[in-house]
C-alpha cells in the first residue's frame, strides 16, 4: 500500500507549510506536508506512452446516444458495458447501455454519494483530504474529532445500516473517487489494462462499501475533477473507466461502472421508466495553463514538465489541455440535447459533479430543464449535503440535489460528530411513478430533510401537483407535490436549502416563436409519458 497523490493537496497553492495546531484542538496530519511545486507521484502501467507530446489525438465525441452493434438486445437485469474494454478510455463515449429491468413492488430506492474516497496512506490508513487547514483560508474552520477524521468511514457505515433495510438497486456515484489526485496511476496505459496497484479500489472502495444492501450493487458514476489530478490531468482518470472491465481482478467484486466520460441508461420499472444521463463537466475546471495554478487541471505548474500526456486519447500535451475539454462539453450539449429530445421516460435524471451554479452551465441547463423537462440533477463538488426544489430557482421545479459530503475531503463548515449537520452523509432516493422521494441521511443516520418531487413536464415552469393517492411524504413532516402550505417549496426542510432565485426558464426563449405540445397524462391507465414525445421546437 502507498499514500495516494501529492506531496501537497491540488486546490490552491500554498508557499508554506500549514502553522502548527494548538494543542487545545489536535488533529491528525491527514495528508503530507504541502510543497509549493511537487512532483507527480504515480505508478506507470505497461502500455503507457512516453513523452510524445505531438502524437495525434483520437478523442471519441459523439453527439448523439449510440449503441455498439453487438449490444445486447432486448431488457437485462444488470447494467452492462460492451462485453470487451475498448482500447483507450474515450472510445464509448455518448454510449447507451443496454435497458436494464427491474421487477417487484415499488417504492424502488437508489443511493446517492459523491467526493468520498479518502486518502489512502503508507501504514494503510484512510484519511479524509484535509481542506480546512490553515493552508486554505477560504475553507478554514476548526477540526472537528469524531467527524473530521473519520467522515468517509462514517458515511459508508451509515450507508450499510441504510442499506438493509431500504435495499437499493444500484446507487449514482458523481466523483471525485480518490482524494487527492485521483488514483495514482499514469494516464494512458490501454484501457484493457484494469489494475488496483496501488491498493486504492481495494482499500477505499471495495471494503469500504460492504454489507447486506450494499453488496453486489453496481455504482454508475462519473468523473470528478480530482479524478484526473485535481491540478493535473495526467491522473489515472482512465483507470476508473477501466475498473469497469476490472472484474478478473482479485479484489473485484463487478460492480463498478462508468464505461466512458458520457454516457446513457434506461431503467425500465414495472410502470415507469427512467432515463439517465451521466456527464463528465470539468471543463470547469480547466483553464488555460498559466491561469489559476491552485485549481486548474490544465496548470502548467503542477502537470509535469515532462511526461504531460495521456496518449491518443488525449490530452496529448498541457496547451491541448483546455481545448480538450472545451470539445468535450460541446460535444456532451449536443448529445445531451438530442437525449432528451428523443427521451419518452417517466423521469429524465442528469448525473454530474459540478452543480449546475453561475459559470457551471447554470444558463445550458435551465434551458434544458424548461425546454425538455429535466426532474432531477445530482450533483456533487460542493462537499456538503443540499437539496433546492423552488419554482422560483433558476432551474424552477427541476430538484438539484448536492450530495459532495461522502466524506472523502473534509467538508465546508463544521460538523457535529453526532451528524446532527449537513455536511457528511449520502442521500436515498425513493423512486415511484407519481414521485421521487429524497431523503438527505447524514453521517450520524439522521434524516435531514425529505422532499417529494413530482415529474416536470415538457415547457413547465411550476411544480405539478402530487397525482397519486397517498404521497410517500405524507405523514413525514413535509408537503407533497402542490401542497397548499407551501406553493414554491415542495417540502419543509429541517435544513434551509441553499438556492438562488431567478428566471424558471432561459432568457431568450420566446413563446411567440417556439411550440409546445401536449401534457403529462397523469391518469391512471394512460399514456404516462406523452408529454415527453410531442415537444417541438
Amino acid at each position: 500500500r502507498r499514500a495516494a497523490a501529492f506531496g501537497a493537496p491540488p486546490f490552491e497553492e500554498t508557499a508554506s507549510p500549514a502553522p502548527a495546531v494548538s494543542a487545545a484542538s489536535p488533529a491528525p496530519a491527514l495528508v503530507a506536508s504541502p510543497s509549493a511545486s511537487p512532483s507527480p507521484d504515480y505508478v506507470v502501467l505497461p502500455g503507457t506512452p512516453a513523452a510524445r507530446p505531438f502524437q495525434e489525438e483520437r478523442e471519441m465525441l459523439k453527439v448523439a446516444p449510440w449503441s455498439p452493434v453487438d449490444e445486447v438486445t432486448g431488457c437485462v437485469g444488470r447494467f452492462q458495458a460492451s462485453e470487451q474494454a475498448p482500447l483507450h478510455a474515450t472510445d464509448l463515449n455518448g454510449v447507451r447501455l443496454p435497458d436494464v429491468c427491474l421487477t417487484g413492488e415499488g417504492p424502488f430506492h437508489v443511493f446517492a454519494i459523491g467526493d468520498w474516497g479518502g486518502v489512502l496512506q503508507d501504514d494503510g490508513a484512510i484519511r479524509p483530504a484535509d481542506h480546512r487547514s490553515a493552508q486554505f483560508p477560504a475553507h478554514h474552520r476548526p477540526f472537528v474529532i469524531g467527524a473530521d477524521d473519520v467522515a468517509q468511514k462514517k458515511v459508508a457505515e451509515q450507508m450499510k445500516v441504510r442499506a438493509a433495510t431500504s435495499d437499493p438497486d444500484y446507487i449514482l456515484n458523481v466523483g471525485d473517487n480518490f482524494y487527492w489526485g485521483g488514483v495514482t496511476v499514469k494516464c494512458g496505459a490501454p484501457a484493457y489494462f484494469a489494475s488496483d496497484a496501488t491498493g486504492q479500489w481495494e482499500s477505499v472502495f471495495e471494503e469500504m462499501y460492504s454489507g447486506i444492501g450494499l453488496d453486489g450493487k453496481q455504482w454508475l458514476g462519473v468523473l470528478g475533477n480530482h479524478d484526473y489530478g485535481g491540478w493535473t490531468f495526467t491522473m489515472g482518470w482512465d483507470q476508473a473507466i477501466s475498473y469497469t472491465w476490472g472484474h478478473e481482478l482479485p479484489t473485484s467484486t463487478g460492480r463498478w461502472m462508468t464505461p466512458a466520460q458520457y454516457y446513457s441508461a434506461r431503467v425500465r420499472y414495472p410502470d415507469f421508466s427512467v432515463d439517465y444521463f451521466f456527464l463528465d463537466n470539468n471543463v470547469f475546471d480547466s483553464f488555460h495553463p498559466y491561469d489559476q495554478p491552485g485549481h486548474n487541471i490544465c496548470s502548467r505548474a503542477h502537470n509535469p514538465g515532462v511526461g504531460a500526456t495521456c496518449g491518443q486519447q488525449g490530452p496529448v500535451s498541457v496547451e491541448d489541455c483546455p481545448g480538450w475539454f472545451k470539445r468535450l462539453w460541446e460535444a456532451e450539449n449536443m448529445w445531451l440535447r438530442k437525449g432528451l429530445e428523443e427521451s419518452d421516460a417517466r423521469w429524465q435524471v442528469v448525473v454530474a459533479h459540478f452543480p449546475p451554479e453561475g459559470a457551471w452551465g447554470e444558463d445550458m441547463f435551465a434551458s434544458y430543464s424548461f425546454m425538455f423537462g429535466i426532474d432531477l440533477i445530482v450533483a456533487g463538488h460542493r462537499h456538503k449535503q443540499s437539496i433546492v426544489y423552488d419554482d422560483m430557482s433558476t432551474l424552477g421545479p427541476t430538484a438539484i440535489v448536492v450530495t459532495g459530503g461522502g466524506g472523502g475531503i473534509t467538508s465546508e463548515e463544521t460538523p457535529d460528530p453526532s451528524g446532527a449537520d449537513d455536511q457528511y452523509g449520502f442521500v436515498d432516493f425513493s423512486l415511484t411513478r407519481d414521485e421521487i422521494m429524497v431523503e438527505m441521511v447524514s453521517h450520524g443516520g439522521q434524516i435531514r430533510s425529505t422532499t417529494c418531487i413530482t415529474p416536470r413536464g415538457r415547457a413547465q415552469s411550476t411544480i405539478a401537483p402530487f397525482a397519486g393517492v397517498v404521497s410517500m411524504c405524507e405523514g413525514r413532516g413535509t408537503v407533497p407535490a402542490g401542497g397548499a402550505a407551501d406553493s414554491g417549496l415542495i417540502s419543509r426542510m429541517t435544513s434551509a436549502p441553499a438556492g438562488a432565485s431567478g428566471p424558471s426558464h432561459a432568457p431568450w426563449y420566446s413563446e411567440e416563436s417556439d411550440s409546445f405540445t401536449g401534457r403529462r397524462l397523469e391518469e391512471s391507465g394512460q399514456a404516462a409519458d406523452a408529454s415527453k414525445s410531442t415537444f417541438h421546437i
